[in-house]
């Protein structure tokens, strides 16, 4: 059985021996913190399939050419023109400005996409609250409606509410790693540093456990060197 937010808390606040509410908000940060941290090292990789981005022509390039990504974008596996049925290739902002400084705001058909971050107070939509996004830019601003499919990498949002569950069982791992935080915040380092093994050690389970996968075989892609080539 899963464990929520509430639980974990609770549980937290009990083995350090500080119930209070003021400690258990410290915890909840504790327990948000150590929580990504596990999805990363794990390499968490739930995915948005369906998102889709209709690019309109425009009076004005900006508009044509930048749209503010979703708030639990994380990264693009691919940029899909589904008019052209081509995949659109990827370009930093920073070389799109290098190499196309002449004519950065050109129109015509997409040829390159750029994902930077960046901040956005403006938009109109109930995303607005964060004023730290991504965004998209295709270059060339389309000419003509235009639209994409972006499946993307999602990012983990924050546990907020006590009902919360964590994405992947990793309950043990997390519970672990925010008791290290609430002792080192009461200055018991000695007890930090336990739990702090603990929770590498649970880590490192969780990795063997997810990566172990009974029914596929591993297998080494070997490359055979060419016998005309010699080997400095």
């Amino acid at each position: 059985m899963s464990v929520n937010f509430g639980q974990l808390k609770t549980n937290v606040g009990t083995k350090v021996g500080d119930t209070s509410t003021a400690f258990a908000t410290i915890i909840g940060s504790y327990i948000n913190q150590r929580y990504k941290d596990v999805l990363r090292r794990t390499n968490w990789n739930a995915i948005n399939p369906d998102y889709t981005i209709t690019a309109t022509s425009a009076s004005t390039v900006a508009s044509a050419s930048t749209y503010k990504l979703p708030r639990d974008f994380g990264k693009e596996l691919y940029v899909w023109n589904v008019g052209t049925t081509e995949d659109v290739p990827y370009l930093s902002l920073e070389k799109l400005e290098q190499e196309y400084k002449d004519y950065v705001d050109a129109v015509g058909q997409v040829e390159h996409y750029s994902i930077y971050q960046t901040t956005d107070t403006t938009a109109a939509s109930a995303e607005a609250s964060a004023a730290r996004c991504k965004k998209i830019r295709f270059w060339r601003a389309p000419s003509t409606d235009s639209y994409f499919r972006i499946p993307y990498i999602m990012r983990p949002a924050d546990l907020s509410g006590s009902t919360d569950e964590l994405v992947i069982e990793c309950e043990t791992a997390v519970e672990y790693g925010a008791i290290a935080d609430a002792w080192t915040y009461k200055r018991q380092f000695a007890k930090a540093q336990y739990y702090e093994a603990l929770y590498e050690k649970a880590i490192q389970s969780l990795i063997w456990d997810m990566a172990n996968e009974p029914n596929q075989i591993p297998l080494m892609n070997v490359c055979p060197l060419s016998r005309d080539e010699g080997i400095d």
